[in-house]
């Protein structure tokens, strides 16, 4: 099964590198209470942080991507147990690593962004 991601309706999937969709569990909020009797109660809450790495990209397939990007944006990713969830997150990025230039097309490579959900 292949991991999807779809930001803001443009499918990314296609542009993802190998074990490119590495998923973190983001803490927001944890707060813990001790009662009078010694009792301790927590809770926090956890949401999603992605980070999405992508094979080396062309200039107009980079171009692409940026133009989906927004923050917050719509994604729909597949996390660690296959399920395909839709979040509204915030996007990072994205950032690039080098660039090279081949047959008067630029090439990006290390382009990745991170997204954290609202």
């Amino acid at each position: 099964m292949q991991a999807k991601l779809t930001i803001n309706g443009v499918d990314m999937t296609p542009w993802l590198a190998r074990e490119g969709l590495v998923h973190t569990p983001l803490v927001r909020q944890s707060r813990s209470v001790v009662t009078l009797d010694g009792r301790e109660y927590r809770t926090e809450i956890v949401v999603h942080s992605i980070e999405a790495r992508f094979l080396e990209l062309r200039d107009n397939t980079l171009a692409m991507i940026r133009a989906a990007l927004s923050s917050p944006a719509t994604v729909v990713f597949t996390d660690d147990f296959g399920n395909d969830l839709t979040r509204v997150m915030y996007v990072i990025g994205p950032s690039v690593t080098a660039k090279t230039v081949q047959g008067g097309h630029t090439y990006y490579s290390g382009v990745s962004i991170t997204l954290e959900e609202r």
